[in-house]
């Protein structure tokens, strides 16, 4: 399974969550970039038992990277993710894990290399 191409999940006040279809395990990553996904810049990158759900708590109230994403929709960012499904939640876990350990992401607080 790969990586889904990027999907716009917020811009000003509005969340676009039409685009979430997956109610799996993922591991996902949450970017900024401009309006139609150029130069996208990775932050952040998480895990979810539920894709769905989980973008659509980051679009409800942000969770712990609240400050983070409204800081940069307020700069006229665009914020992205992308995702790739996994079979499990463990799977997820160890795709995050894997990826924190190869590159460094700003707004993760730990496992970064």
């Amino acid at each position: 399974m790969g990586w889904t191409r990027p999907r716009l999940l917020a811009y000003k006040n509005e969340w676009f969550d039409a685009s979430l279809d997956h109610e799996g395990p993922a591991c996902y990553k949450i970017g900024t970039g401009g309006p139609r996904g150029g130069n996208i810049e990775w932050h952040y990158v998480g895990e979810t038992v539920n894709e769905r759900q989980r973008m659509t708590q980051y679009g409800s109230d942000g969770s712990h990277l609240s400050k983070m994403i409204n800081w940069h929709l307020k700069q006229g960012w665009h914020i992205w993710y992308h995702a790739c499904a996994c079979r499990t939640k463990e799977a997820a876990k160890r795709m995050q894990d894997n990826l924190l350990a190869r590159w460094e992401y700003d707004w993760n607080h730990t496992g970064n290399r």
